[in-house]
C-alpha cells in the first residue's frame, strides 16, 4: 500500500495555528519523523508565507475549512440563505488561501442538520456546485474532500451517518462532481458506527482517514465527547490497541492503492514534540 503519513496540526501542535514561527519549526519536525502531509488551518500573521515553508520541507498541504466553518456557526447545508451564502464564502476564501499557497486540496464538512434532511441535502449540494464553478472561474487545480462529523451526539452535522453519506456522495459524482470523503474514527464511533464497516462502504470514494480517539462509554467521564483524547487514554474507543487490531484489515480493504492517514489528537502535554514522538512511533503504519 502506497501510505500518505499525515498529521492534523493544529490540535497536536496548537500554538503552530497563529504563530509562523512554530509552523516553520513544527514543518521541519515532522518531515524529520516521515511525515508527507499537514493538514490545518492557519489564520496567524504572516501565513502567506505558510506555502514556501511546505515547499522548503517537501510536505503537501490539506487546509481544513471545516475549522473556521465550525467556529462561525456556518452550515453549507443550512435552508437560511444568508448562512449558506456565508458559508460558500468562506469555503471560497479558504480556496483562494490554498490557492496563494500551493495547497491542492480543501476539507470542507456539511453543517449542522435543520429540520429536513432531504431540504438540508439538495441545499448542501447547490453549495458544492458553487464551489465547484467558483473553482473553475478561478482555474483552480483544487480536490474538495468532505468530513463526516456526527449526526446526534456532539456537532450534530447533517452529514455523519455513513449510508447517508455514501448516497450523497455518490448522487455527487453521478452528476459530474469529484468529491471525495475523509472519514475520522471518532466520528464515526460517536455515531454509533463500526470503522471498519463505514470505511467498507465508502472506499470508492475514500482515500483519507483521520485516526481520532473519544471517550463516550461514559458520560461522567471529565473527557466525555469529541475531545481528541490522546490514544493512550483509558476507557476510550480508538487507542493504540484499537488501532494496532484493526489495521490489518485497513491494509487489506486497501490493497496495493494510495491511503492518507492522518493522526487526530489534541495535546495536552506541555511539550507537544515529545509528545508526538512517543505517539507517532506507536502508529502500525510508521
Amino acid at each position: 500500500m502506497n501510505i500518505k503519513k499525515s498529521v492534523c496540526t493544529n490540535l497536536v501542535f496548537p500554538a503552530s495555528r497563529r504563530e509562523l514561527g512554530e509552523f516553520r519549526r513544527m514543518a521541519a519536525f515532522l518531515k524529520e519523523q516521515g511525515a508527507d502531509s499537514l493538514e490545518f488551518y492557519h489564520d496567524g500573521q504572516g501565513r502567506s508565507g505558510i506555502g514556501k515553508i511546505l515547499e522548503e520541507n517537501q510536505l503537501e498541504g490539506i487546509l481544513i475549512g471545516v475549522i473556521p466553518s465550525k467556529e462561525q456557526r456556518l452550515h453549507a447545508c443550512s435552508r437560511e440563505k444568508e448562512n449558506r451564502r456565508k458559508a460558500v464564502a468562506l469555503f471560497q476564501a479558504c480556496m483562494d488561501e490554498a490557492a496563494a499557497n500551493g495547497i491542492s486540496v480543501l476539507m470542507i464538512n456539511s453543517g449542522a442538520a435543520g429540520p429536513g434532511v432531504s431540504e438540508g441535502l439538495a441545499a448542501l449540494k447547490e453549495s458544492i456546485w458553487e464551489l465547484y464553478d467558483y473553482m473553475e472561474k478561478k482555474r483552480y487545480s483544487m480536490r474538495l474532500t468532505l468530513e463526516p462529523c456526527d449526526s446526534g451526539r456532539f456537532a450534530k452535522q447533517l452529514l455523519g451517518p455513513t449510508e447517508r453519506t455514501a448516497a450523497f456522495v455518490r448522487a455527487c459524482r453521478e452528476e459530474g462532481m469529484p468529491l471525495e470523503l475523509t472519514m475520522d474514527s471518532a466520528h464515526t464511533l460517536e455515531e454509533g458506527e463500526d470503522f471498519l464497516e463505514a470505511l467498507k462502504r465508502t472506499k470508492d470514494w475514500c482515500r483519507h482517514i483521520h485516526f481520532a480517539n473519544c471517550c463516550i462509554r461514559d458520560s461522567a467521564s471529565p473527557f466525555y465527547g469529541d475531545q481528541h483524547v490522546g490514544f493512550e487514554y483509558p476507557e476510550s474507543e480508538w487507542g493504540y490497541e484499537e488501532i494496532t487490531r484493526a489495521w490489518p484489515q485497513i491494509e487489506g480493504l486497501y490493497g496495493n492503492g494510495e491511503l492518507r492517514i492522518a493522526v487526530e489528537v489534541l495535546c495536552r502535554s506541555e511539550d507537544p514534540y515529545s509528545y508526538f514522538e512517543s505517539m507517532w512511533r506507536r502508529m502500525p503504519y510508521v
